[in-house]
């Protein structure tokens, strides 16, 4: 899978797309009421929605076999099956969403949560936190061009969805440092919770110190020597603070899953898929 999900390749989206109708939500949402919305489940019942190629995994019994006789080709019958579960991602604003390979990461995430919304036909939507206010997003915009500001009054902003409580995944590279149930009760009232962290290693576990020399372009050089005793502590605090949001999620019914912004394809999303993560494969 590695780089197939580069979002400069033109197969990108097909490939995501595939990837994504073999991927569901692990937990149901909570009060769902039959007959809103369309889904594309491969449930055995519902209504005849076409047919996807075969692979190895499908279960066999799903297998049109007037497909196969005619044409010697393997194809798998696809049915619809009723859904609401609304989907709303929310990008954290700011300038450090896009640093080093983080902006890549996220846009790939954005991607495949688009296709998985396509396949289930789910609704979809997408906001940005700029500052304390909360705007929506076109596919195209880059959240680091948005202002970094505080979390509680600009997650009160968002208006749960016309389809009703569904599933709100939060993609943010922030440790909340304040009290967690004034900056983050803004997502309780949109749905089940996810939070994606995606972190660049050495923002998890600095591992150099001593003496180093800073240079950017167009901005002056700066020398300095970062202490191992403070690295040391910082991965502690980061450690504490990491415990706290994933306590509160936990607590609530949500999930914190961390990513490595520095990984690709399938390495990517393999968090996700975890037992402790919020998607898992199905099969046909």
């Amino acid at each position: 899978m590695g780089s197939a999900m580069n979002s400069t390749d033109p197969r990108s989206s097909g490939i995501t797309e595939r990837i994504a109708s073999r991927l569901r939500w692990r937990w149901g949402v909570k009060g769902l009421r039959a007959g809103q919305g369309r889904g594309a489940r491969g449930a055995g019942s519902g209504e005849f929605d076409g047919h996807v190629r075969w692979c190895p995994g499908d279960e066999l019994g799903r297998l049109d076999l007037k497909v196969w006789l005619r044409w010697g080709q393997r194809w798998t019958r696809t049915f619809r099956d009723d859904s609401n579960e609304p989907l709303t991602v929310i990008l954290d604003g700011g300038a450090s969403m896009g640093f080093g390979a983080r902006g890549a990461a996220i846009s790939r995430l954005r991607e495949l949560l688009r296709a998985i919304a396509r396949c289930r036909r789910d609704p979809y939507r997408e906001w940005v936190l700029d500052g304390n206010s909360a705007r929506p997003t076109a596919p195209d915009e880059n959240p680091a061009d948005a202002t970094r500001g505080e979390l509680g009054e600009a997650l009160l902003r968002i208006p749960r969805s016309d389809a009703g409580p569904g599933r709100v995944v939060m993609i943010s590279d922030r440790i909340v440092i304040d009290d967690a149930d004034s900056s983050l009760c803004g997502l309780l009232h949109l749905g089940q919770m996810t939070w994606i962290s995606p972190w660049l290693p050495e923002e998890i576990a600095p591992s150099r110190w001593g003496t180093i020399r800073l240079e950017a372009a167009g901005e002056p050089t700066w020398s300095g020597t970062v202490d191992r005793r403070a690295c040391d502590s910082y991965r502690q605090l980061f450690q504490q603070y990491q415990k706290k949001l994933q306590l509160w999620l936990q607590r609530r019914g949500g999930c914190h899953v961390h990513i490595d912004a520095m990984k690709d394809g399938e390495a990517l999303i393999r968090p996700l898929l975890h037992d402790a993560g919020p998607l898992e494969m199905k099969a046909g």
